[in-house]
């Protein structure tokens, strides 16, 4: 038997913050009653733009309120599971921000929690909750471009709104400045891989109807932009707020490969953009989707530059046979960047209207703590891969050989 009403408290005012706040007040089901940050200044500030009722600066403080039964943990990832456990144990269902875990060890801890205290856990993958890709999967699944065989993911330079992003905020823990740390964002040595990678693999299982990612192999590039002025340059004057995101020092991965359990399947993602020195016309992350009978083109996050006959689009439908046909998803642009579709500002809200839905009807949520950990195990193999230079499986990955 489901909820009756979901009564969330949200515990991180960071960068994803106020896209979840926004699609919880959008959806008549739930109610939003606490925001918590160690930041008093930040919960007080954006309790009151939002009118929220309730503020907490203690986490176990809020996890005492009985009012809530659901709890949103938008934190950096070193906080994921021991959050998630914590709010397991005061019986209260969850929402936790990708990836959830830093090591497969803590993964495991967690599903077993949420299993023991017989609450919900949903992993916040927005990704396959974006308009645009769940409506591949939609042609996908109608048979429109045949049995789906090939995906090429591609990741180009992301433009930022004016303003968009908080800068007072930068080097703290409440906001990006943890992403870069792998002690805090996970990724021994990759943490940027670390925190992007599962929406990647993500996308690739789900746009291949789920067919599980059996080995990867990741190709590691000696360039770093801290070592490059060239680079270094060419970033401040394009793309001056996202220092954040730089490769690291231990190098960067450009590319990376995949074969599926199914034999007849394969993917590829490529990385070029004005962080690592390479340039790319397309924008954000995009992916196109190959079959026996057709191909699909899509807008991810950040995406843009997708054209057909002149004209600006989300999705491209290529069928043998028949007419190309095309498809917009006008939904009132992005909250943080200057791009065609709306992911901060709808698959959030996607993704959370699945998770409200699935609590009242009792149900589990489409994307759940195991899929989380299975992304995340995808990922330590691909940063394994990248360092012993040479394919590794997902299922002979543990927290020993990726070195966490």
């Amino acid at each position: 038997m489901g909820l009756t009403k979901v009564r969330v408290g949200l515990v991180g005012l960071g960068l994803a913050a106020s896209s979840h706040i926004k699609a919880y007040q959008a959806n008549s089901n739930c109610e939003l009653i606490a925001v918590c940050d160690i930041d008093i200044v930040q919960a007080k500030l954006i309790a009151s733009q939002y009118k929220i009722p309730k503020i907490y600066s203690s986490y176990d403080e809020m996890l005492k309120d009985k009012e809530i039964n659901v709890v949103d943990i938008t934190t950096p990832t070193f906080l994921h599971a021991s959050m998630s456990i914590a709010a397991a144990r005061a019986g209260k269902n969850i929402l936790c921000e990708k990836p959830f875990c830093l090591s497969l060890e803590e993964g495991q801890a967690v599903i077993t929690e949420v299993d023991a205290a017989g609450v919900s856990l949903m992993v916040g993958e927005s990704y396959i909750f974006m308009t645009s890709i769940m409506k591949a999967r939609a042609l996908i699944d109608q048979g429109e471009i045949g049995k789906p065989q090939q995906i090429r993911e591609r990741f180009g330079t992301w433009l930022q709104r004016p303003g968009a992003l908080d800068t007072e905020r930068e080097s703290s823990d409440s906001h990006r400045g943890w992403r870069m740390n792998s002690a805090k964002a996970g990724g021994a040595g990759f943490p940027w891989m670390f925190d992007h990678c599962v929406h990647f693999f993500a996308t690739a299982e789900y746009l291949m109807q789920d067919t599980k990612i059996k080995e990867v192999y990741a190709l590691k590039s000696e360039i770093s932009w801290m070592r490059d002025a060239n680079i270094a340059e060419k970033n401040n004057q394009e793309n001056s707020e996202m220092h954040t995101y730089q490769p690291e020092d231990s190098g960067d991965i450009p590319i990376i490969t995949w074969t599926y359990e199914d034999p007849a399947c394969q993917g590829v993602w490529m990385r070029a953009e004005a962080l690592n020195g390479k340039y790319d016309p397309m924008y954000g992350f995009s992916a196109t989707i190959i079959g026996d009978r057709g191909m699909i083109e899509v807008l991810g996050e950040g995406g843009k530059g997708l054209v057909w006959n002149g004209k600006n689009v989300h999705l491209i439908l290529h069928r043998k046979n028949f007419e190309t046909k095309t498809y917009r998803f006008d939904e009132g642009g992005d909250d943080i960047w200057q791009s065609e579709v709306s992911y901060y500002s709808f698959a959030h809200r996607n993704q959370i209207n699945e998770f409200v839905e699935s609590l009242l009807a009792g149900k589990s949520p489409r994307y759940r703590g195991e899929d989380g950990y299975h992304h995340v195990k995808t990922t330590m193999a691909a940063i394994s891969s990248a360092k012993d230079g040479k394919p590794v499986k997902v299922n002979d990955i543990n927290d020993k050989k990726y070195g966490n």
